[in-house]
């Protein structure tokens, strides 16, 4: 069985609780357990790195020190969270003079980021490791008469250069 750490941040649990519920379900009849890590903070989004970008950092690395000691990846329901998280991973694991300047900053809480976890937006997980054919197999009202336009959320898709949701 496949595991994962959530991270929820803060929207999710307040304003879309059904979300959390149905991918929580969803995951479970597809065999990937999620753990809920202790101590999780907030992801630190964009706004708040344009105040102080080091600290915003050091905040979302503290969330993935905590997945690296659990020997998990994370995944996320939240775009703003993945892109918080997946950016931060990204970038420390390429700058190392930066990631020196944030581990300084862990070190104080006794963590320090390894760059050993991925972090993955829930649509990743659906589509990479489970498959569009193993998803099909568990469909139980197919909707193929609706008409949808998807939205994914502004913060999944870009910067590509970090965020490899396509």
């Amino acid at each position: 069985m496949t595991k994962y750490a959530i991270f929820l941040g803060c929207t999710i649990p307040a304003r879309q609780p059904n979300y959390e519920l149905s991918a929580r379900k969803a995951l479970a009849k597809l065999d990937i357990e999620l753990v809920d890590l202790p101590n999780m903070t907030c992801c630190c989004p964009p706004p708040v790195q344009s105040i102080d970008v080091e600290t915003s950092l050091a905040v979302a690395a503290y969330n993935l020190c905590l997945a690296e000691e659990a020997g998990l990846n994370i995944v996320t329901l939240c775009s703003g969270c993945f892109e918080s998280l997946a950016m931060t991973n990204e970038t420390l694991k390429a700058e190392e003079e930066l990631k020196g300047k944030i581990n300084s900053i862990l070190s104080e809480v006794g963590k320090e980021f390894q760059g050993s976890i991925e972090v993955k937006h829930f649509l990743q997980v659906l589509t990479e490791d489970v498959g569009l054919e193993r998803l099909k197999k568990h469909v139980t009202k197919p909707l193929t008469d609706l008409k949808v336009a998807p939205f994914y959320g502004c913060h999944a898709l870009r910067p590509s250069e970090y965020l490899k949701l396509d």
